[in-house]
């Protein structure tokens, strides 16, 4: 009968995939698939001259299916891992430099402060800011140069952030 069958290639085949699979688990698994796939093709077994190497050969088949899905998934959850890790690391970086900028933003007198934020934390350009404030263009424009000057020589003291930042800060000074 197929139990009697089942039994005895479980018992000369279960160790082989285990030692090859790496965990019961995933053996019982395999070895699961590999009976489904003998009782659907269980006519032919009886016309074979070796039933027990067709049987072989499925497991090998199976074994090689569940190692490369296996694979696969891993490679898959090491890169949503990489991606996720590089994601929360720039956002770290981010954050910690917007707390240097403003921290030495909290340092700078108190007009040039404001124009300094009224620019980069409301967006607003030179021109509505000077306008907001009743000032010309050029003591706005002057005033930022001088901010960014005073966030850099701050900035200058933690090494390599200080140059992102600086591009960033120069060219937000164009638009």
């Amino acid at each position: 009968s197929f139990s009697v069958l089942a039994h005895s290639i479980y018992k000369r085949l279960f160790p082989f995939t285990i030692s090859l699979v790496k965990s019961e688990a995933e053996a019982d698994d395999v070895m699961q698939d590999v009976f489904l796939k003998i009782w659907l093709n269980r006519t032919i077994l009886t016309t074979l001259d070796n039933p027990f190497g067709w049987i072989y050969t499925v497991l090998s088949h199976t074994i090689s299916n569940h190692l490369r899905t296996k694979i696969r998934h891993e490679l898959k959850l090491n890169r949503l891992k990489t991606i996720t890790t590089y994601h929360l690391e720039e956002e770290l970086d981010a954050r910690f430099t917007e707390s240097l900028i403003d921290e030495a933003a909290r340092l700078l007198p108190e007009k040039r402060k404001q124009v300094f934020l009224l620019n980069k934390k409301e967006g607003l350009s030179r021109k509505e800011i000077a306008e907001r404030l009743n000032v010309s263009e050029n003591t706005v424009r002057n005033q930022l140069a001088e901010a960014i000057r005073f966030i850099r020589e701050r900035l200058e003291h933690h090494g390599d952030l200080s140059i992102p930042i600086l591009i960033i800060i120069a060219i937000s000074l164009f638009l």
